[in-house]
């Protein structure tokens, strides 16, 4: 039962309850009314009756988060994904000292995103905000706080994104750059395979590494996508960014028997010298090993200046897949299957700049088609 008290300040009420073997008190002041007071001791008191740990939120938010990593995310993902949660821990430890779970609100929030906003771009400050908020929502669900001091809080980076024309060959580039690859196809510049088929698929870089030859069927021309290789923590094969991630997608001809023709460069290399390709990996080169992405980056910046095109990255190569298809007018829900996204919102929002430039032209055949059926003269 909580007593309540009139004190000069305000009033102030007092709950009694068990934890364990002992008794304790919960004391609270400052309300300005006796009902205010009144209430909230019976909120107080309905938490202690359904269990809810009252203590839990004295704990240091920035020791909650790195026990909650620690426990349920620590080893549950791929390593860049573990890194990414992680960081944002670091962010929290560095910017919450001694700050109480319990004692988080909006407005410390606010200012900790304002604060790390000029360091970081839109994107990135979200993927950080994200990780809070998901460890937050746990305290939440195991009653160590009862509000989400996140809500609605306004997420805002200052630092520029890349250039986003800066990301992508346009149609006549890739033309020119897919008739350079071509003329000098060799095992020993795999690099040049792994760009082509980067280009056919918008395959991410891990996934093309990843690739082995069980999962191409030339028969019906398809690749199916179930790992990715890890080359800077594991050096093996390591699981997809999510399970959409995971996917089986048509090839077209040519770069099918560009596959063909690679595949068996690289048996001939191994009846020669006895070397083995023991994992059954696609893309290895005359010694049977993975070139790094770096390599490939600098392989296909070389091409690009020699074509006089723009020079991108190996990343660039999966935005200029998505932005040929979504200029040729294929479906934007088949684009985001193809793509491996989780939700096809992610595909509107990475593209939303050709989509944008898309929806100015069609705006024009709207006209054009109801010039056809009003029978223009």
């Amino acid at each position: 039962m909580a007593s309540i008290q009139k004190l000069k300040n305000g009033w102030r009420y007092r709950v009694s309850y068990k934890e364990g073997d002992k008794y304790k008190t919960k004391t609270r002041g400052g309300f300005r009314t006796k009902k205010e007071a009144e209430i909230a001791a019976a909120e107080l008191e309905k938490k202690l009756h359904i269990g809810h740990d009252i203590s839990a939120g004295d704990q240091l938010f920035a020791e909650y988060m790195r026990n909650w990593f620690e426990i349920y995310k620590k080893g549950k993902y791929s390593p860049k994904h573990e890194s990414d949660i992680e960081r944002s821990v670091k962010l929290v430890e560095e910017h919450f000292p001694g700050v109480r779970i319990k004692d988080l609100n909006r407005d410390m929030y606010q200012r900790f995103i304002n604060a790390i906003s000029p360091n970081y771009a839109t994107e990135t400050v979200r993927k950080r905000h994200i990780n809070i908020k998901t460890c937050l929502r746990d305290a939440i669900e195991d009653g160590v706080i009862f509000k989400d001091p996140t809500y609605k809080v306004m997420i805002k980076g200052h630092k520029k994104e890349k250039s986003e024309e800066m990301k992508y060959l346009n149609f006549e580039e890739l033309k020119r750059l897919i008739d350079e690859l071509t003329k000098d196809l060799k095992l020993r510049y795999i690099s040049r395979y792994i760009i082509l088929f980067g280009i056919a698929t918008g395959a991410r870089f891990s996934e093309i590494l990843g690739m082995t030859w069980d999962c191409v069927d030339f028969k019906n021309m398809t690749i199916t996508i179930n790992k990715t290789w890890d080359s800077k923590y594991k050096h093996d094969f390591s699981d997809t960014k999510n399970y959409a991630s995971m996917r089986t997608i048509t090839i077209d001809k040519d770069t099918a028997d560009i596959l063909k023709e690679l595949r068996n460069e690289q048996n001939k290399i191994a009846m020669q010298t006895g070397l083995r390709n023991k994992k059954n990996l696609c893309f290895v080169n005359s010694t049977m090993e993975l070139v790094t992405n770096n390599a490939v980056n600098k392989t296909l910046k070389a091409l690009c200046k020699k074509v006089g095109a723009k020079e991108i990255t190996s990343h660039g190569l999966r935005h200029t897949h998505a932005s040929m298809l979504l200029f040729k007018g294929v479906n934007v829900k088949y684009i985001s299957r193809r793509l491996g996204h989780k939700i096809i919102v992610t595909t509107l929002q990475t593209y939303s700049h050709i989509l944008d430039e898309m929806e100015q032209k069609e705006s024009r055949q709207v006209d054009t088609t109801m010039k056809e059926l009003f029978g223009a003269k």
